[in-house]
């Protein structure tokens, strides 16, 4: 499972592209409240230059949009690919937790024998 070694370890792993995923998404709002801005400034610009000027900003601000809106989608595909992962990892640890409790079990019941045994043995002498 690609290097992650516990179920604790893959939550951790989640909650982190759930932090990136908050914070692209918070730029993605930025970035289309500063398009919207542009397209705002354009309605009112006076002469061809101070419109081009403005339109370098908005083609450069939807570049950068479209490049976190793809960042996003990996971020996603990212943290859907863990819970699937997730899902066999809680399993497994489940399993080997009650291997251990099985372990523990007989080794109490083997550490009762030879109590029993011990007490008796001190009982005879």
């Amino acid at each position: 499972m690609s290097g992650v070694s516990s179920v604790a370890d893959m939550k951790e792993l989640i909650k982190g592209v759930e932090q990136k995923i908050e914070s692209q998404q918070q730029k993605v709002e930025g970035l289309e409240t500063k398009i919207a801005g542009c397209e705002k400034k354009l309605l009112k610009a006076k002469d061809d230059a101070e419109k081009a000027e403005i339109e370098v900003d908005k083609k450069l601000a939807e570049q950068q949009l479209n490049d976190t809106k793809a960042a996003l989608d990996r971020l996603y595909a990212d943290k859907r690919m863990y819970q699937e992962q997730l899902g066999p990892a809680v399993a497994l640890d489940t399993e080997k937790a009650k291997a251990e409790t099985e372990k523990a079990k007989a080794e109490t019941e083997k550490a009762k024998a030879e109590t029993e045994k011990a007490k008796a043995e001190t009982e005879k002498a």
